[in-house]
């Protein structure tokens, strides 16, 4: 049997305010694991524990019971940390140097041989397209670019786990499709990706596994493709509809948007032939038919969104 990647079993950590004597449970009996290989999405609303659990995965502070492993190590333990790359929410680098020289500090922390190094750290500036800007000084850098600097940073030392929190944030669309291709890229090479992300649309196009948590504990957790589950309706944009059979689209439950020059329905799935042939009847043009399954914002809302919060 494969041994995960990160492993969380049965995990529980409580603040506690000393001088008013009250306990803030951030984290209560959480399980989940991460395989090799796998690209996983941490989401749950502000204060669900995300930040608290990516902490002790990191060994910046450890669990009151259960267990954690990361990459067969304990957190914190020095053979887990070579092979881990980084890159927190909030982040601060010297804003006195350029990004050639960071990363060069960055690679000489990593403690890899010196050997490539100028490649190494050329590769990666024109892999998150700073190449251009590699001697322009830190401090006159956009929000978008530090945090492209931050990704090239955590690749520096070609780790096996990439532990992400908030990757895309600060970025344009462009920069935002630049990190899901590199991340895609990550995967096609072996690498595991642990990533925590407030767009989800985002987190679905790239993520094999999803993690929800909230209050403190795992409420779902899972392969994408189980969760989300198969296609339960379907989309057929056609020319028009009659009012007759505008009527019993509603009465199945389905739904209809006009555009200018043709109608879009969203039928359950057992509906699809009935309403096509319906269709063709009553004269119209059929232009295609799609299957929809739930998307994650469905599955999310589902599930935390009476919290009423935004992942």
């Amino acid at each position: 049997m494969t041994t995960p990647a990160i492993e969380f079993r049965e995990v529980t950590k409580v603040y506690r305010k000393r001088l008013r004597g009250v306990e803030v449970a951030a984290l209560t009996n959480a399980s989940f694991s991460i395989f090799p290989g796998e690209v996983c999405a941490f989401l749950g609303p502000n204060g669900a524990g995300k930040t608290t659990s990516i902490s002790m995965l990191m060994g910046f502070f450890f669990a009151d019971s259960g267990e954690i492993s990361v990459l067969g190590y304990p957190p914190g333990d020095v053979r887990a940390k070579s092979e881990i790359g980084f890159l927190p929410e909030n982040f601060a680098f010297y804003k006195y140097l350029n990004a050639r020289r960071l990363l060069q500090f960055h690679y000489a922390l990593s403690g890899r041989s010196t050997e490539n190094e100028d490649r190494v750290i050329s590769d990666l500036l024109s892999k998150v397209k700073l190449a251009e800007f590699e001697k322009l000084k830190i401090g006159k850098y956009s929000r978008g670019m530090v945090q492209r600097l931050g990704v090239a940073q955590a690749l520096l030392h070609d780790p096996k786990l990439l532990v992400l929190d908030e990757p895309t944030s600060g970025l344009d669309p462009t920069g935002r499709k630049d990190v899901r291709d590199l991340i895609s890229s990550l995967r096609a090479a072996g690498k595991t990706v642990f990533l925590s992300s407030h767009l989800l649309s985002e987190v679905e196009q790239v993520c094999d596994r999803v993690i929800i948590i909230s209050k403190g504990r795992v409420v779902q957790s899972g392969r994408m493709e189980e969760l989300l589950g198969a296609a339960d309706r379907v989309e057929i944009l056609a020319t028009s509809v009659p009012e007759e059979l505008a009527a019993r689209i509603s009465e199945w439950g389905g739904a209809i948007t006009k555009h200018d020059s043709a109608v879009t329905i969203v039928v359950p799935l057992e509906r699809k032939r009935e309403l096509a042939e319906l269709l063709w009847q009553s004269g119209q043009d059929v232009i295609h038919i799609l299957p929809l399954r739930s998307s994650l914002e469905d599955l999310y809302m589902r599930t935390v969104g009476s919290e009423g919060e935004q992942a």
